[in-house]
């Protein structure tokens, strides 16, 4: 529940997206104003079903350990919750198989559980708890056509709801949070109020997508509830085979670069994953029926928009979760960096609302140099991503490969790279004596093989 009495930030927040990033960005600023209306221009439904707004949400998504430790934290009870109404829990690595370079990872418990479901099944527990809380509005079926200028920057917005066909209407907000994805048209709107864009740091990756859901018993693939293929430079291809809620698995398949993308019938979509899968999946997946066609989602460009770097930046808004970086989405790392970084906002409001954004983009910038950097250097290993010489690409690979080979062999190492992964340390952790000896030994014995 909001901290009553702490409200020290101002009488009235906006936050632009109803989805996970604007859902935890509302939950923070619940406690700091005393009033947040959430403005998402798809309309609501009540049970829950997918939304227009998200063409991605039929993929595998998940909470990595780090934004569902924070998920709970914010919404006490809520990992319970979930479970009660289907989500399957999921431990690291006794069920779940990872195989990353050729290398499953090794499979001893390593004392380290989530979560996993659907992102419509997700998105619409938080949404729930959200709009519980007293002082949260959620207005739907509703477009953002614009800022509303104010002396030192932004003062709200122009809100079109559908209904009316009128024209927008302004409302008025202490501070508005852009939570409207990587297709946010903020950066255009604060150059038309004479600001600068930021920068933009980008990877052109080209992945395609294709998901199909069967219905499988939870022991479809012995003990394991997901088992996720990561590509290679020889085969820029992976999946992830993972239960869900409602009795039901998942198969969401990818490809590097257009010629890998994978097709989008049933029979294709399962031969094209079980070309690289583990024998018993492979079974499995050709023996299952379909429930569902195949979702297609194509993603081109992972994008780092460079608040952080600007010399102007306006006050009463600022952005968060893919409206300021959006990876690229085989990582799992949306959720987890918007959660985070709805974490780092509720730090620089409990220090005031002056020179808010700045203070705020700084933290946010240092937090993403991390995950951005893993995430470029992986990428730039798959040849159709153009980026990287020849040698930096061989370094990358074999840097990775090293680590890989190590987390399958010894248990410390393969702990400290599930650390890493889920964003609960900093790669630091991979540096510490017994985790550094044990890459390096493997790496001189075995070589490279993949």
């Amino acid at each position: 529940m909001p901290q009553m009495g702490i409200r020290r930030a101002g009488d009235h927040a906006v936050v632009l997206g109803g989805g996970m990033a604007g859902l935890f960005a509302a939950r923070i600023l619940a406690d700091h104003y005393a009033a947040v209306t959430i403005v998402e221009r798809d309309r609501l439904a009540a049970n829950g079903t997918k939304r227009r707004g998200t063409p991605q949400a039929r993929h595998s998504h998940g909470l990595l350990m780090r934004a569902a430790d924070i998920a709970e934290s914010r919404f006490p009870g809520l990992t319970n919750e979930l479970i009660a109404d289907g989500a399957k829990t999921v431990s690291a690595f006794d069920d779940f198989r990872a195989i990353f370079f050729g290398n499953v990872l090794h499979r001893a418990a390593l004392g380290r559980s989530s979560v996993v479901a659907s992102r419509t099944f997700l998105e619409s527990h938080v949404r729930a708890r959200v709009s519980a809380l007293p002082n949260v509005t959620v207005c739907d079926d509703a477009v953002v056509a614009g800022l509303v200028a104010s002396d030192t920057g932004v003062g709200g917005v122009r809100v079109l709801r559908r209904e009316s066909n009128g024209e927008p209407d302004p409302i008025r907000a202490d501070l508005v949070v852009d939570a409207m994805g990587r297709g946010t048209r903020v950066g255009a709107w604060l150059e038309s109020l004479g600001y600068p864009r930021p920068r933009e740091d980008q990877v052109p990756i080209d992945i395609g997508y294709a998901t199909c859901h069967f219905r499988l018993p939870l022991d479809a693939v012995g003990g394991d509830r997901i088992v996720l293929v990561g590509p290679m430079p020889r085969r820029p291809r992976g999946f992830g085979f993972a239960a869900q809620e409602g009795d039901t698995w998942v198969l969401s398949t990818f490809g590097v670069g257009k010629d890998d993308h994978p097709p989008s019938s049933p029979d294709e979509l399962v031969e094209f994953a079980a070309e690289f899968a583990p024998d018993d999946v492979a079974a499995v997946l050709r023996r299952a029926t379909p429930i569902d066609e195949v979702a297609t989602y194509r993603f081109k460009t992972a994008v780092w928009r460079r608040y952080e770097l600007l010399d102007r930046i306006p006050s009463g808004i600022l952005s968060i979760g893919d409206a300021v970086c959006c990876f690229n989405p085989i990582y799992g790392s949306g959720m987890t960096v918007a959660a985070i970084a709805a974490d780092l906002l509720d730090e620089v409001l409990h220090k005031g609302t002056k020179d808010l954004p700045r203070r705020y983009y700084r933290r946010v910038g240092r937090m993403l140099r991390t995950p951005w950097w893993l995430t470029k250097v992986s990428d730039l290993t798959m040849p159709p991503v153009a980026i990287g010489t020849p040698g930096v690409k061989s370094l990358a690979h074999s840097g990775l490969n090293m680590m890989f080979r190590a987390a399958a062999a010894d248990p410390v190492a393969a702990a400290a790279f599930l650390d890493v992964l889920n964003m609960t340390k900093s790669p630091v952790r991979m540096l510490e004596p017994r985790v550094a000896a044990a890459t390096v030994g493997l790496g001189r014995i075995r070589g490279r093989r993949s």
